[in-house]
């Protein structure tokens, strides 16, 4: 299904890249762009680059750059036609949809295809809760007397499934999807000689959402009581659903979790719920499952202070300190609260609403130090060992640390709480620093080593004694002819528009008129990628149109794209200083003209001088000798403007 040209370019346009970006991670701002920490790859200092003027963003970390459209390609594993439809949605411009044959889901790329049955699944969840009666019977009444209202419900997008074998199953194969895709959806259950099944049967649904709200996967509570069924059945691992990379509720609380700057992190679907139509909206849920560190590094583009909410019985908590653990190693703040007796946040909320609950968080949350060592010496008593025992936990926990001024405040806060030697827990604190270090060189090593055996296998060959390595071959450095190319390319592109040149009569020459005049002689650029551009700007100037800069930032081709925005970004800037003392740094843009003019020479220069080498491994006639002799000619000419000497 093809999106006009028209709708794409509105769609571009109205996307702005710091706001579509801002949906999936916090962003700071410095001079002119914003920035923040890569949610490509786990990295602690930010050397993720979002550039507001040029619509772009380019992390200088692992390199990922691109567009709005790009962003949503990346971060959702998304085709173009699709992100161009989710940006689509989010902007309320309308675009032309048809219903997805048979054929087309089967021809989709496989995640694309994904989304398309589970939010399937999740319409036919919530029609099943809404308009059957046995779900207005069951389903509805169980949610009310769990207190969600009619708006929460349908914000979460909350649903039922029946409890039969395969009323949705059957559904979805009359509708024209597959058995495979509702498979790898985790959907149904196939068995070898058994009809299919589907994976939820009578059970409360709650939508598993992406960042970006699109359903990935379903969690479900079982209604009657079953000893041989689980109270809570999640949805399988599939290749949009990875369970220990997201959270419940974080593409509904991700605005509140940066503007509170605080993440409340609890245990279940209905906590987060509860708290959510109380208004507190910066609670997501760990699903039941230990915090992973892909969850808190998600966290933490948009903030890095946790507060875990615990449930009063205690039995679970012991259990769940390894969490926190992980959240200090990625260098995050945490803080703990635990609730009465008998009370989780769900019902806690309820019972004295949304201003009491705040205040009882505010009043009881602890640092995790506190926390954790009051946990710990619950049941510790007088017991030396288990005493020493604690305090070599908290020893190693503070080592996790990564800032050093905070394991020393935290080490000092130990030392007070238990009345033990500062000093002591400082050498301990080293050891354990000392040994983490040469864990992690240890384990580079390895991975080098796991590298060069791999390297070793790819490049051997088959002789008659067996495997013998290929000699390395080193990458031949690109032409100067290459790199002249794309110097004429770049100022294309970044500057095709700027006016270079006036004439007596006072007509304008635009950057793309000077260079396509001054090298329309020249039929081809030895660069694919560099001719396809020039091919760009040759078929738009014959129509009176010259590309501007974001229709290469935002071009299909990605490599076209790359290239554009690795021309465009820089992780520096002039500081404002600068001009405060008067010292001006000329803007490229501002010798624009000169630059253009030694750019077409040194291409030319290099041009020439491949038609004479090429020349000169022919049969020397008369012919061409003569082409030789001009094209030497105009070479002496170019390099007595450059100021060079050709040999």
């Amino acid at each position: 299904m093809r999106i006009s040209q028209e709708t794409v370019q509105r769609i571009i346009q109205a996307a702005d890249v710091v706001d579509v970006i801002s949906d999936f991670v916090s962003m700071k701002k410095r001079g002119a762009n914003m920035i923040a920490c890569c949610p490509f790859h786990n990295e602690k200092s930010p050397s993720f680059y979002v550039s507001p003027v040029k619509q772009i963003y380019k992390c200088f970390g692992c390199g990922k750059a691109g567009d709005s459209v790009r962003f949503i390609m990346d971060i959702e594993g998304l085709g173009y036609p699709e992100a161009l439809r989710h940006l689509a949605k989010k902007y309320s411009i309308e675009v032309e949809e048809k219903e997805y044959s048979n054929e087309e889901i089967q021809t989709q790329n496989e995640k694309e295809s994904l989304y398309i049955i589970l939010d399937y699944a999740r319409k036919f969840y919530e029609e099943q809760l809404w308009q059957s009666d046995i779900g207005q019977a069951v389903g509805l009444t169980y949610f009310k007397e769990r207190g969600f209202n009619h708006a929460t419900i349908q914000q979460f997008n909350l649903g039922y499934s029946p409890d039969a074998w395969d009323v949705f199953t059957k559904k979805a194969l009359k509708d024209g999807y597959t058995l495979d895709i509702l498979e790898k959806a985790g959907l149904s259950i196939i068995k070898e000689g058994k009809d299919p099944i589907d994976r939820f049967r009578g059970r409360m649904i709650f939508p598993i959402h992406n960042l970006a709200g699109k359903p990935i996967a379903f969690g479900a509570r079982i209604l009657k009581k079953d000893p041989n069924a689980p109270k809570y059945l999640n949805s399988p691992e599939t290749a949009v659903y990875h369970k220990s990379h997201i959270v419940y509720g974080i593409s509904h609380a991700k605005t509140a979790i940066r503007n509170e700057d605080n993440c409340f992190m609890v245990e279940g679907y209905t906590d987060v719920v509860s708290m959510h139509q109380a208004g507190i909206t910066n609670a997501v849920a760990s699903s039941g499952t230990s915090l992973t560190k892909e969850q808190i590094q998600l966290i933490r583009r948009f903030t890095p202070n946790i507060t875990v909410l615990y449930d009063g019985d205690s039995a679970g908590i012991k259990a769940s300190l390894r969490g926190i653990d992980l959240i200090l190693e990625e260098g995050m703040n945490v803080k703990s609260v635990v609730f009465p007796d008998g009370d989780d946040p769900d019902s806690y909320v309820q019972k004295v609403g949304a201003t009491n609950f705040k205040e009882y968080i505010k009043t009881n949350a602890k640092d995790f130090i506190t926390f954790k060592t009051e946990i710990m010496l619950g049941d510790v008593g007088d017991d030396p060992i288990k005493r020493a025992n604690v305090i070599s936990e908290l020893v190693e926990t503070i080592a996790k640390v990564p800032d050093a001024i905070k394991r020393s405040v935290f080490t000092q806060q130990v030392a007070r709480l238990l009345a033990i030697d500062e000093d002591v827990l400082v050498r301990e604190g080293n050891k354990r620093q000392i040994k983490k270090a040469e864990d992690k060189q240890k384990e580079t090593q390895r991975q080098q080593q796991r590298s060069i055996n791999v390297a070793g296998e790819n490049f051997a060959v088959q002789s008659e004694g067996g495997f013998e390595p290929l000699p390395v071959v080193l990458p031949i450095n690109r032409s100067r002819l290459s790199h002249q190319e794309e110097e004429i390319c770049r100022l294309l592109v970044c500057y095709g528009n700027a006016i270079v040149e006036r004439n007596a009569e006072g007509h304008e020459f635009s950057l793309t008129e000077y260079i396509l005049t001054e090298t329309k002689n020249i039929e081809s650029f030895e660069s694919p990628v560099y001719q396809q551009i020039l091919s760009i700007f040759r078929d738009s100037y014959e129509k009176d149109i010259i590309p501007d800069t974001l229709f290469f930032t935002s071009h299909s081709d990605t490599e076209i794209q790359s290239m554009t925005i690795n021309w465009l970004a820089t992780p520096h800037q002039i500081s404002e200083n600068w001009a405060k003392y008067e010292i001006n740094v000329p803007e490229e843009i501002e010798r624009l003209s000169e630059h253009a003019f030694i750019v077409v020479l040194r291409l030319k220069k290099e041009v020439y001088q491949k038609k004479v080498d090429d020349f000169q491994t022919q049969e020397l006639t008369d012919e061409v000798l003569v082409s030789i002799m001009q094209y030497k000619s105009a070479l002496q000419k170019i390099a007595g403007a450059l100021g060079t000497i050709v040999q």
